[in-house]
């Protein structure tokens, strides 16, 4: 396939699945026949993307979030162990007044000991709370193709509202601006 029809192809399933146009308003946008949308429309399986792709990026941005809160929530529950001397977790033989053995734990204050697992991340805990931090910042703040063209559409018909003629040119300047976009 040819790189200008494949831009094509590619403009046209972004209208079809992600801005939910109808297969005449694509080929109207495209350039092409009705007939050849409905070919890539049937061929690309677009009908089950566009259903499906309607709640992907939202769905991804919970579950990072959801992961994010376990992760927080078992960090917070998980009980502080204190780095002990094995030594003085043992009991000790001692011997009473009339010289009978009994056996008696030392007493320690557990404060005075560091914690060696506590309820604060570790470096593995960190390194997975920075990686889901980034998807999320990814997935909210990064612009697709679709959204690029959402943003073209709101605005083609705000102008539309007031300057038919203008709307028609901004429309051809969106279209040329999303192929370039595209093609990169």
């Amino acid at each position: 396939m040819a790189v200008k029809k494949q831009v094509e192809k590619d403009f046209a399933k972004v209208l079809f699945v992600e801005n939910n146009l109808d297969r005449k308003e694509v080929a109207a946008r495209v350039k092409v026949t009705e007939k050849t949308v409905g070919k890539w429309v049937i061929d690309g399986n677009w009908e089950k993307m566009r259903i499906s792709l309607i709640t992907i990026k939202d769905n991804v941005l919970k579950e990072h979030y959801n992961q994010l809160d376990q992760l927080n929530k078992e960090i917070a529950s998980r009980p502080i162990v204190r780095d002990i001397p094995a030594s003085l977790l043992k009991p000790i033989k001692l011997k009473d007044a009339s010289g009978a053995e009994y056996l008696e734990y030392p007493k320690i204050k557990e404060e005075d000991y560091p914690i060696k697992i506590g309820n604060t991340p570790n470096t593995k805990d960190s390194l997975v709370m920075t990686q889901i931090t980034n998807n999320i910042k990814k997935l909210e703040t990064e612009t697709n193709i679709g959204e690029t063209i959402e943003i073209s559409k709101q605005l083609i018909q705000f102008i539309g509202g007031q300057d038919l003629y203008f709307s028609k040119i901004l429309t051809e300047y969106c279209d040329a601006f999303i192929t370039a976009k595209m093609k990169k």
